[in-house]
């Protein structure tokens, strides 16, 4: 049955500008890169929640989310800059002008005693018009005073005032010091006018000696300020954001708008870098498989399913945070893409894939953090498990194996980011799942891959090299020799791939089936008849070789039958190409009328593949093995070589893509398997037959 691929490949033009090998790549590239950066232009729908009201459903980090809180980093810093004391300085001016505005006051008033002596009422005119901010009381106090007494006011009112603004208060603490300076005054041995008057002067000329510094006070603050620590959130993958029925705070929000839940909105200039990452990415990758893997570079099918598994994996996880936006990215099959890709293609495309997944998750904001490390360990580890699956089966125990894995590199990553214990718990069984899903997955969508792309994978080859295939044990029950032949062949074919470098398994599967269509009429080949009547004793060379050659045409059918993969049905098709069949051809030669060498030639097609043309030669060499007598090495080889020259001759090998080099290696390896299969066996003596001692006695005794 032919791939789907295939089937769609017949609608492409075969000629033109779509034809070009390099255009189809480009063509591709672009398409991953368009296909892949749909889902950052066509975002998910916002969850619907607003802040100060209760949550309408619980939301989970998809993935580690981690930045900065700027609006609470500002407010820390805030409170811990008006938490800094003032810095103050003090006033060294304080003390002397106020003194100077005592002795101005006394000084005056002496003064104006002496001009206008008795004329109190004038005195105190003038000083009041000198001094306006002092109490009347206190200038009618002092004009009633003699000089004498002003002088030792004077000498009291200095003391005072330097005692009390040799002080350190700020304007704040002035009203204690006033009432301590009082305090202090009422103990002056004066009138009690005369004491009101030195303190309201003290009063009136103290002023705070600690001064507010606002630069060094700014500089303070914002040193304070600077020491705090930036605001951090962190929510890992799988961590609760907000429960059900929660009052939604500004951080939540937050949150969910980093985590891509709460807008639709995104940055132009954003989206075209992601995309122009995007394209140097698949670009790269395109470079390193033609420069490093060019048979999957000049594999148009392999390049498809590399995209599709890269595309479908960048849909399937937006998909499915979609959907489900709490999810944990280890409950995704993170694996499943490389695993894929190996089966499918190589070990070396699946690292590309294990490295592009993680590329892309980090990219499109699928992951971050320890998690990218996490999935990139993942993927290799599930690459290398792929070496061990011998068949589908042993798929349990890679499933096994991805479950473990899994499970230990969600808990370390969670371990590694700071996760709380029970995080870290959680982010362990959500590995062991998405682990788990992985192996169904892979063990589901691998043939719908074989059927959608044609794809013959190692493991189809394994089961269909199970002895237990109905076509092999028809075979085995049918025509034994045949089954005997064909599995010496697969061995002789086997053998020789791995000698040169190609799919021995493919040629050992191949070389089982090639004969198949003998089924039909086993006893019409030799190696069935068992020394036994011949039946093309009475048939004509002609029809004899009509028969011969339609093993070929019956066992496509049977292949078609058992959905046998194409390239198996290759080999079955190429493995006698368009060669003569000598024997009767050179019979019918001896008789009369004229020969048509066609009439005598396969209608089969000429090897394609190493692997053919490698089944082709062994198939040749064995049963050719079979006829020599007293077979050695040198004459098994020289048989080996003369066939292979004749195929050769005949243009049989010309589209194998087999150099004289792997024909060669192929000679010398059929030839020493063979010789060691049909060496000459030594031949025993007989034994003289053993004498009976019983009967011997018993003749003497009837003797006797």
């Amino acid at each position: 049955m032919a791939s789907l691929l295939d089937k769609l490949s017949r609608l492409v033009p075969s000629r033109g500008v779509l034809h070009n090998s390099l255009v189809q790549r480009i063509g591709l590239g672009v398409a991953v890169v368009v296909l892949s950066a749909i889902p950052l232009v066509v975002q998910a729908p916002p969850v619907g929640l607003t802040e100060g009201v209760p949550a309408s459903r619980t939301l989970r980090a998809s993935r580690t989310v981690q930045f900065v809180d700027e609006a609470a980093t500002e407010a820390a810093r805030q409170e811990v800059a008006e938490s800094v004391e003032p810095v103050y300085v003090f006033d060294q001016n304080a003390v002397s002008d106020a003194r100077g505005d005592v002795n101005a006051f006394f000084d005056a008033a002496i003064d104006l005693n002496a001009e206008h002596s008795g004329e109190t009422t004038v005195v105190a005119a003038q000083l009041r018009e000198e001094f306006p901010d002092y109490d009347d009381v206190w200038i009618e106090t002092v004009t009633t005073m003699t000089d004498d007494a002003i002088r030792q006011a004077r000498r009291s009112t200095e003391q005072m005032v330097t005692t009390v603004l040799t002080a350190r208060f700020t304007a704040e603490e002035m009203p204690d010091a006033i009432e301590q300076m009082r305090g202090a005054v009422s103990n002056l041995p004066y009138p009690d006018d005369v004491r009101e008057m030195i303190a309201g002067i003290v009063e009136t000329s103290m002023r705070p000696t600690r001064l507010l510094d606002p630069a060094a006070t700014e500089a303070a603050r914002e040193s304070a300020a600077e020491d705090i620590d930036e605001v951090v959130i962190a929510k890992q993958a799988g961590e609760n954001i907000v429960q059900r029925g929660e009052v939604v705070t500004a951080e939540q929000i937050e949150i969910i708008r980093r985590l891509g839940l709460l807008e639709q909105s995104g940055s132009l200039a954003s989206f075209a870098a992601v995309i122009f990452l995007l394209a140097l990415m698949i670009a790269s990758s395109g470079a390193y498989m033609w420069r490093f893997d060019p048979a999957v570079w000049a594999r148009m099918r392999s390049l498809l399913i590399l995209s599709s598994l890269f595309v479908g994996m960048v849909w399937s996880t937006r998909v499915v945070i979609w959907l489900w936006p709490e999810a944990s990215v280890f409950a995704l099959p993170v694996p499943l893409a490389a695993m894929l890709a190996t089966l499918l293609i190589s070990a070396r495309e699946g690292m590309l894939m294990a490295i592009l997944t993680a590329m892309a998750a980090v990219l499109l904001g699928f992951s971050g953090g320890s998690a990218v490390v996490a999935m990139l360990v993942w993927s290799v580890a599930a690459v290398t498990a792929m070496d061990f699956m011998t068949d589908r089966r042993a798929l349990f125990y890679v499933g096994a194996f991805l479950v473990t894995i899994g499970s230990v590199i969600g808990f370390t990553s969670a371990l590694a980011a700071g996760a709380p214990l029970d995080d870290v718990l959680t982010a362990g069984m959500w590995g062991a799942a998405g682990g788990m899903i992985s192996a169904i997955l892979g063990y589901g969508l691998l043939p719908f891959f074989e059927y959608i792309f044609g794809v013959t994978t190692d493991i189809r080859l394994l089961e269909l090299g199970n002895p237990g295939h109905p076509l092999l044990k028809e075979l085995m029950v049918k025509a034994p020799g045949t089954y005997s032949h064909s599995v010496l062949t697969a061995n002789l074919a086997e053998a020789a791939a791995e000698g040169i470098g190609a799919n021995a398994l493919l040629a050992r599967v191949g070389a089982y089936y090639h004969d198949i269509g003998k089924t039909r009429r086993p006893g019409f080949f030799v190696e069935n008849q068992a020394g036994g009547e011949n039946p093309h004793d009475s048939t004509t060379p002609t029809l004899s070789a009509l028969i011969i050659t339609a093993h070929v045409r019956e066992g496509l059918e049977l292949a078609e039958k058992h959905r046998l993969p194409p390239e198996i049905k290759d080999i079955i098709h190429q493995h006698h190409g368009t060669s003569l069949v000598r024997y009767f051809y050179d019979k019918a030669a001896e008789g009369e009328g004229p020969v048509f060498e066609a009439d005598f030639r396969y209608d089969g097609e000429r090897p394609q593949s190493r692997e053919a043309a490698l089944v082709m030669l062994a198939d040749s060499a064995e049963a050719a093995a079979r006829t020599i007598k007293k077979p050695t090495l040198p004459r098994i080889e020289a048989v080996v070589r003369r066939l292979t020259d004749e195929k050769v001759d005949d243009g049989q090998l010309d589209e194998a893509d087999l150099t004289l080099a792997d024909i060669e290696r192929a000679i010398k390896v059929y030839s020493k398997m063979l010789a060691s299969v049909y060496h000459t066996r030594i031949e025993y003596p007989k034994r003289p037959p053993r004498r009976n001692s019983n009967a011997g006695k018993h003749h003497e005794s009837s003797r006797s």
